[in-house]
């Protein structure tokens, strides 16, 4: 049998059997498909949106809290009013809890602090705070003086109260940016069930009370999943998508009428029939001029691509040019060729990207080494001055000899994390500006050895005041995995640039030879390289801080 003979056959079959076999195929089955990948799309959408709430929340009460340490410092610097506007802080207000007047204050640019708060308002702040003492606490929404709709960020201390209202404008945005289909839509609620954004308008205005609805009483008891209930607001049977952001208590619900995925897989069914329909005609009047033209290059290029798929990424320099190609085929050819070499360009940019620390989420010795090479060089412009630290956690092998590696990897994310944030602590408290702000640059090398550079310090207490905090604030108690109590203490050894060394290997060096001088000389102590004849000379000139 010829071998157009052959196609057209097998042409015809292939447009034939899918056809066959859809309208074969229980529409049960079909709905259930579109069904779960509805599913699965509504829990995607909510889970990030989840995600962004929670990431929102975390650099409010992360601005709220730094607003609160600058009123209540003795220092009384000025605070930044520029904080609050990305971040849709109407203003954030220091009053003291006997007179109710507002001792200090921050606005944005469109709205102000009252001069005191009257004694409703201050009877409210006080019972929200009754179980929280220097802690910050996020409310529920409210209706503000003005009438929009706000949250509350409240903390105290003896004798004030730290008051900040922050617009729910951002979540509204955010909520009414997620639309699919005809009516797919989110809801954002607040802890106790009230709408901060439904696609509603008025509910929103109203803070409509969602919290007798069964899905978002399942949502307060911090369930998180998929599931179909009944919307006052649709009127109809709803699929939604429903979750927790863990860090604000805000529910996420992402719902979708019913009806919607039936129309779905109707449209779906239709699509099929007609595409197959084409697919049909076209093999039957192409089958003929395929096994002659077409059949050659098709498996030069299949057998290409497969030899790509399995890592062969020049295979595509293997296919030849036939003659009476058509041109289609040429691009074809070029277009797998590109994708190739896109592919390898990928590659190779991952590979260059690849430098976290895969325990503790940190910049590994690789990526360390970059960054601090390109702060060198900088430095080396401006003539300003960095120093290089090298933390070792003392007793950390017996750490996992004693509890196990699983202790071990939750103690070395545990510290990251308390270096991590006390790195950036620490760079907002000496930003100077842009031409000579301090940077901080941690990272681990391995082990339990981590780095810290800093990049436009000032002198060396710079160094020796970050020093002296992380045995205050990084170095201490741990709860690990399984109840798991530690109190950890470490070694720190610095190396000063560019009076000490000038490249990043010899800081590390030396950094490295002072840690371990701090080490011998008892452990959990500070000490800063000595030029060499005094090192070797005099080794034993390190400072020891005490723990808080």
């Amino acid at each position: 049998m010829r071998l157009r003979t052959i196609m057209t056959i097998v042409f015809c079959i292939s447009a034939i059997a899918p056809l066959a076999i859809f309208w074969l195929w229980p529409q049960s089955r079909v709905l259930d498909s579109e069904m779960k990948n509805a599913e699965e799309r509504h829990s995607v959408i909510a889970t990030n949106l989840a995600n962004s709430l929670d990431r929102y929340y975390l650099d409010v009460v992360k601005t709220f809290d730094y607003f609160v340490e600058d009123f209540a410092s003795v220092k009384n610097t000025k605070p930044r009013a520029d904080l609050l506007s990305h971040l849709n802080f109407k203003h954030i207000c220091m009053v003291n809890i006997s007179t109710r007047k507002v001792v200090r204050a921050v606005n944005s640019s469109t709205t102000s602090c009252p001069i005191a708060i009257d004694r409703d308002e201050m009877g409210w702040v006080k019972l929200q705070l009754e179980d929280s003492y220097e802690t910050t606490l996020v409310t529920g929404v409210r209706k503000s003086a003005d009438g929009s709709n706000v949250i509350y960020a409240l903390n105290r201390n003896e004798s004030s109260v730290f008051v900040g209202i922050i617009s729910t404008q951002f979540l509204v945005d955010v909520g009414s940016k997620i639309r699919f289909g005809s009516k797919g839509h989110a809801v954002i609620i607040d802890q106790n069930g009230k709408a901060i954004y439904h696609p509603i308008r008025d509910w929103t205005k109203g803070r409509a009370d969602l919290s007798n609805i069964s899905i978002v009483k399942r949502l307060q008891g911090e369930e998180t999943g998929v599931d179909t209930f009944y919307s006052p607001a649709m009127k109809e049977e709803v699929l939604a998508g429903f979750t927790t952001a863990k860090a604000a208590g805000w529910g996420i619900l992402i719902g979708q009428p019913v009806v919607e995925v039936f129309d779905r897989v109707s449209e779906v069914k239709h699509t099929a029939l007609v595409v197959m329909g084409i697919g049909f005609f076209i093999a039957l009047s192409l089958a003929y001029f395929a096994s002659k033209i077409l059949t050659h290059p098709i498996e030069q290029m299949v057998i290409s691509m497969r030899r790509i798929g399995n890592g062969e990424l020049w295979a595509h320099e293997k296919m030849t040019e036939g003659r009476f190609q058509p041109k289609e085929f040429s691009d074809a050819r070029d277009s797998i060729k590109t994708m190739a070499e896109k592919l390898q360009e990928n590659i190779d940019t991952i590979s260059r990207h690849a430098y976290l620390d895969g325990v503790t989420g940190l910049p590994n010795r690789e990526c360390f080494r970059v960054l601090t090479q390109e702060e060198i060089a900088k430095l080396s412009i401006s003539g300003n001055s960095g120093a290089l630290l090298f933390l070792d956690l003392d007793g950390f092998k017996q750490v996992n000899d004693v509890y196990g590696h699983r202790a071990g990897d939750d103690l070395l994310l545990a510290f990251s994390q308390r270096l991590h944030e006390h790195c950036g602590i620490f760079m907002k408290r000496y930003a100077r500006g842009v031409d000579n702000a301090l940077t901080v640059l941690p990272a681990r090398l391995g082990g339990d050895e981590f780095v810290v550079f800093l990049g436009n310090i000032t002198g060396p207490e710079t160094t020796s005041e970050f020093s002296e905090q992380l045995f205050n604030k990084v170095f201490g108690k741990f709860n690990l995995h399984n109840g798991v109590n530690l109190d950890i203490s470490g070694s720190v050894g610095g190396a000063i640039f560019p009076t000490q060394a000038g490249d990043f290997d010899e800081l590390l060096r030396l950094a490295d030879i002072a840690m371990y001088e701090a080490k011998n000389s008892g452990k959990g102590r500070y000490c800063v390289h000595k030029d060499a004849d005094d090192y070797f000379d005099n080794i034993s000139t390190s400072d020891k801080f005490e723990d808080a």
